[in-house]
């Protein structure tokens, strides 16, 4: 019987493994895929009317820069204005009541402890007839009716003037939401003076330009082990991670995932880069 005898050379093994490992490399890096997204504004601001009325100032001329606080648009506010200063002057008025009203209080509480001690000296007393005694209890009991009586008075005051210090604040509200001002790149302004404003139409949109937002959409390859891969933009390999990573596909796009890329500012937005993972 012939016998069959199988040499392994160890260097050729080694050889073709690394052969092996070489091509499937060079396979992974030619299946990496190149996302082509665009550099955004990290946000934008949609800013619409919350109330209907006439645009008396609207400041086109502030598009394209970058702004602090800077008033916008201003809608028509007389209205609103003279019924703030009313109810700041009867906010007014109610304090100083409310502070005569607090001392009256204050009085006739006083008034009626004396009328207690007064009754409460002679009610056991024989030597007092039945009708002194009914005299100081009536006195007593007009004077604590008298300090119950201003206490609701004053209780009531108080729910007055909380109901106004509500108007002052949502009159307040509404002249802030009529008198747009906004801090950051003004990117349009839509009213111009003159115009009418209907509830809920643009007035401004306004975009946070201090860092850039990309959006991709990754395949489930792409997000598999992505802790152990690096992020490359136009070529160069970066530190980068994925400031957003969602965990359920997009409605779009129904086999990928939504990611979101934070990047420095570039000079303009709305370039492309081009985004690889590998």
């Amino acid at each position: 019987m012939g016998i069959i005898i199988v040499q392994y050379t160890t260097n050729g093994f080694e050889e073709r493994v690394m052969r092996y490992l070489t091509l499937l490399c060079i396979a992974t890096l030619l299946m990496a895929k190149v996302h082509t997204v665009r550099l955004e504004p990290v946000e934008l601001y949609h800013i619409k009317a919350a109330v209907a009325a006439s645009v008396v100032e609207a400041n086109e001329r502030l598009e394209g820069k970058n702004v602090q606080k800077r008033l916008v648009v201003r809608l028509d506010d007389r209205i609103d204005r003279a019924n703030l200063q009313a109810l700041q002057t009867k906010l007014a008025l109610l304090r100083d009541i409310i502070q005569i009203t607090r001392q009256s209080v204050a009085n006739l509480q006083e008034t009626m402890k004396l009328r207690q001690r007064d009754y409460e000296r002679i009610k056991n007393l024989s030597t007092k007839s039945r009708y002194e005694k009914d005299q100081r209890k009536a006195a007593y009991l007009l004077a604590k009716n008298s300090y119950l009586g201003a206490k609701e008075k004053l209780k009531n005051l108080l729910m007055s003037q909380s109901d106004i210090e509500l108007s002052i604040a949502r009159t307040k509200d509404l002249i802030a939401k009529k008198n747009i001002k906004v801090s950051g790149y003004v990117y349009k302004v839509y009213p111009r003076r003159g115009d009418m404003a209907a509830l809920g139409a643009p007035l401004v949109d306004v975009a946070d330009i201090s860092k850039a937002r990309a959006v991709l959409y990754l395949t489930p390859q792409e997000i598999r082990d992505l802790d152990h891969k690096a992020i490359y933009i136009n070529g160069k390999h970066t530190d980068l991670k994925f400031a957003k990573l969602l965990k359920i596909t997009d409605q779009n796009y129904i086999t990928q995932y939504r990611a979101e890329l934070i990047l420095p500012a570039p000079k303009l937005f709305n370039q492309f880069i081009k985004v690889e993972i590998r």
